[in-house]
């Protein structure tokens, strides 16, 4: 199966990003750009076009597709990862929301408020997902028979939490609907506000299945019908029903010890610690999380087919240090600029 939906979607990538004008949105004033609203941009561009969301100070505000677009930001946490982007502004939107007609669409490098999904084939990619809201999830599946999602390398958080907790529930991320089939989240980093039962990290109830594998998450969980591999569980509860799972780690007994799975295992043995708040997910020297995997590979975000990338950056050359001097002798402005490509 991992064979399979890696080239299907390696191939729909292709087709993205081929025979496709490219966009761009930046609402900084003075910027030049083609358009400085994302929502005018939208409406613009033909299917299949490309978006380039510039980072600013500022929040572009929500988006409805309806269409086939690939919205591509700047990343996150690049003034806490070093040799990421010279520009620390975000490319933050408020919700996101992929209706019937955006099939095929992709998002990546975004900072996102909230994400709902309506349709199939779609790609959520190396974003920073964070809710606030009391009774909502951060990333939700909010439509019966949708299939070929892929959530992958993002950092995905709900922090909503209150004392005496409410009713109902807050969710990173939330399944409740019937025939949401064939849904891959890998390499993720998944918070939930804290250990309270109300607040869980993730639901995928019984209208759900797909592959749940190499992320780090922290929170109470239950997850149906799913091949779970891989994945280290920080802390929280779990319910697995009606899964495979093998070769899982968890601070507690979430997975047992059958299988390759590891129980109770110290947190502070598996990661470095310190850090930005996804590169402290990174594994320690000698760390039971190495090779520790299927087939031999590391537990957790960083390894696997779609390696967690830090900073959310997404694939595309990012310019990482921009220098420029004034030489008054002879009256000429010397600029050094360091780029790197990114997989």
């Amino acid at each position: 199966m991992k064979t399979s939906y890696f080239l299907t979607f390696s191939l729909l990538l292709c087709v993205l990003f081929t025979e496709a004008k490219v966009w761009r949105v930046n609402s900084t004033a003075g910027v030049s750009a083609d358009f400085s609203s994302i929502t005018i941009a939208y409406s613009s561009a033909n299917p299949g076009d490309t978006i380039y969301l510039e980072p600013t100070a500022t929040n572009y505000g929500n988006i409805s597709l309806a269409k086939k677009l690939v919205i591509i930001g700047n990343g996150y946490f690049t003034d806490q990862n070093p040799a990421t982007q010279a520009d620390f502004n975000q490319s933050l939107l408020g919700t996101v929301t992929f209706n019937p007609g955006s099939e095929g669409s992709v998002i990546q490098g975004c900072k996102i408020y909230y994400i709902s999904i309506l349709t199939s084939q779609i790609i959520i990619q190396r974003n920073y997902i964070t809710y606030n809201t009391d009774g909502a999830a951060s990333v939700i599946f909010d439509a019966d028979n949708i299939s070929n999602i892929i959530i992958r390398g993002n950092y995905i958080e709900n922090t909503y939490s209150s004392n005496p907790y409410p009713n109902p529930t807050s969710e990173a991320i939330k399944s409740e609907k019937n025939g949401v089939n064939n849904v891959i989240i890998t390499n993720n980093i998944i918070n939930a506000a804290d250990l309270n039962s109300v607040h869980r990290v993730i639901i995928l109830s019984s209208g759900f299945s797909g592959i749940i594998e190499n992320n780090v998450i922290y929170g109470n969980g239950t997850i149906n019908n799913s091949t779970v591999n891989n994945n280290i569980w920080r802390d929280g509860y779990l319910s697995l029903i009606n899964c495979v799972y093998n070769n899982n780690i968890g601070n507690s007994t979430q997975f047992g010890t059958l299988n390759g799975n590891k129980s109770n295992v110290t947190m502070e043995s598996v990661f470095v610690g310190t850090g930005s708040p996804d590169s402290k997910w990174m594994l320690r020297t000698a760390s039971p999380a190495i090779g520790g995997g299927v087939g031999g590979i590391d537990c957790g975000i960083f390894d696997g087919d779609f390696p967690y990338m830090l900073s959310g950056i997404p694939p595309i050359p990012s310019i990482y240090q921009f220098d420029h001097d004034i030489n008054y002798i002879n009256q000429q402005i010397e600029v050094e600029i360091s780029v790197k490509s990114n997989n």
